[in-house]
């Protein structure tokens, strides 16, 4: 998908445009697809930002002021996008278009000296002219862990998810530690327990705006849950017949992750076959 030769051309004939207003998507009602590039109207001053190919078309991101939404398009928030689409390549590249746009936008001044940048001419980067730094855009790691014991997992509710979900616990990666150090120390920061057995599970980009969510599974082996009140307002543990039904969906990680673990202990509460 992504492909990094993207400043030596101009968009050809059939290339799509990933267009964000407001912070939502434009999407053809039709078919829940982004529209053409050519089918946007768009300022003279907005220069679209190579993506990359989906499925061998050209995708260019842009940002637009619209006052209204054009006809035969909708606008979706990227949320409302990973959940209602299961074309994951689509996915992916909205959710890159996202990230780019916020990154170009973020630094279209030098965060050094304060010089108007430039693109780059060979990189995605933006250089300043004054001096010379260049700035990549952003990726932020950050650890999101199903800590399990037999037959139950660990579900905790964030002071700041207003619809008061019960979620995984996660956190960004401090500088100088490797991401099974983060995972142990957030959830000794967050519920107060330590863990052993940290093991990758797999990762998502999370365009909010630039993260990089980056599994686990980890096994409980002591203490009692003492929460650290500031962020989290209340975490238990769950079994398979008492999970919550306010969870994370599994267009998320952690929404996989705990899919993941009812499947397997369903399978285990079933016991040996005939």
């Amino acid at each position: 998908m992504p492909d990094h030769g993207f400043m030596a051309f101009l968009p050809r004939a059939g290339a799509l445009g990933i267009a964000f207003s407001a912070g939502q998507v434009l999407i053809r009602e039709a078919d829940g697809v982004p529209p053409l590039l050519a089918e946007l109207d768009y300022p003279a001053e907005v220069e679209p930002i190579w993506l990359g190919d989906l499925a061998g078309r050209e995708c260019w991101g842009l940002n637009l002021a619209l006052a209204q939404v054009p006809p035969g398009l909708c606008m979706l928030s990227l949320r409302e996008l990973m959940a209602a689409v299961t074309d994951q390549t689509l996915v992916a590249m909205v959710a890159r278009a996202a990230q780019i746009l916020e990154w170009w936008d973020a630094h279209a001044f030098c965060g050094r000296c304060g010089t108007p940048t430039e693109p780059h001419e060979s990189e995605r980067a933006r250089v300043c002219p004054r001096c010379h730094t260049a700035h990549y855009p952003r990726i932020t790691p950050a650890v999101i862990t199903l800590v399990h014991r037999p037959g139950e997992i660990l579900l905790a509710r964030n002071h700041l998810n207003r619809s008061g979900m019960f979620a995984l616990v996660a956190g960004f990666v401090e500088p100088g530690e490797t991401l099974e150090q983060g995972v142990a120390r957030e959830v000794r920061e967050e519920v107060g327990l330590e863990v052993e057995e940290i093991r990758y599970a797999g990762s998502q980009p999370w365009p909010f705006p630039s993260q990089l969510m980056i599994g686990f599974h980890a096994r409980y082996r002591s203490g009692e849950i003492a929460l650290q009140e500031a962020e989290i307002e209340e975490a238990r543990w769950f079994s398979l017949g008492n999970l919550p039904e306010n969870r994370p969906a599994t267009y998320s990680i952690a929404g996989r992750l705990i899919e993941g673990w009812r499947r397997t202990a369903g399978e285990g509460s079933r016991g040996p076959g005939p």
